[in-house]
């Protein structure tokens, strides 16, 4: 009788991170509102529409608030969550050790047997995943910031601008979500592939020093720390359409450096 072949899964992706991505979404809508608000205030005629101009700030007041609610919780509670329960999957998988009844299959994919090795493998396999797919979100990421940055301009620029429009505007562009958002996921991008090159190095010059272990666990902290820093969402729809692929790329990386 042939056992069958387990099929990949990842629990940890599904419910911890599906609830973050949830949350940047829900953030995501309720800027653009913010932003939409702000603007229609300026615009309304207090004298006119009283009742309209009451309704369009009341809703400006509860979004604010609500989007500082959601980014504050998922700063402090969905994000940290998500990154405790895929620190616990690194290490049992890595450790060969039950630390979570939620670990995931073939998430982590290399033959090593050695602890720390395999603990460097699954970075090294985390930093590529992690720098591809933020480089592919970059190019929106760059156009959105752009564009922002070119109306923020423009109504700087205009002889007649009123203040409010270009506070709205400012408020805008450089709110989390737009120019911030940009330049972290950049940072985070250049820290990933400057660590992914550091982990390598250490595979190609043997890895089994004491050396090698210092480097690993340094690396490690280093990525995490990049991930808290930074603060950006991975995108899963670039990941699942492009698994595949970045899939075939670190078979060639592992063939390259022997794991």
């Amino acid at each position: 009788m042939t056992t069958p072949t387990p099929q990949r899964s990842d629990p940890v992706g599904d419910k911890y991170y599906g609830a973050v991505t949830k949350a940047d979404t829900v953030s995501n809508c309720l800027f653009y509102l913010t932003a939409a608000l702000s603007i229609a205030v300026l615009f309304l005629d207090r004298t006119s529409w009283p009742p309209l101009t009451r309704i369009a700030t009341g809703a400006f007041v509860v979004a604010v608030i609500a989007l500082f609610v959601i980014g504050l919780g998922t700063r402090l509670y969905w994000t940290p969550r998500a990154e405790k329960q895929r620190r616990l999957d690194f290490f049992t998988s890595a450790l060969d050790v039950s630390m979570t009844h939620q670990t995931s299959v073939k998430y982590y994919n290399n033959a090593e047997t050695e602890p720390i090795r395999r603990m460097a493998a699954q970075l090294l396999e985390n930093t590529h995943f992690t720098s591809s797919i933020a480089l592919k979100m970059a190019p929106f990421e760059r156009a959105r910031a752009a564009t922002y940055a070119l109306i923020w301009l423009i109504c700087v620029q205009l002889p007649d601008a009123d203040l409010g429009l270009i506070a709205a505007a400012t408020q805008a562009v450089f709110a989390e979500q737009i120019f911030s958002r940009w330049v972290r996921l950049e940072w985070m991008r250049s820290s990933c592939e400057r660590i992914f090159q550091e982990v390598r190095q250490s595979f190609s010059s043997g890895g089994t020093s004491d050396d090698f272990r210092a480097t690993t666990l340094n690396s490690f902290s280093n990525y995490e720390m990049t991930k808290a820093i930074a603060g950006v969402t991975l995108s899963s729809k670039i990941f699942d359409r492009d698994n595949a692929t970045l899939s075939a790329e670190w078979e060639s990386i592992k063939k390259s450096i022997g794991i």
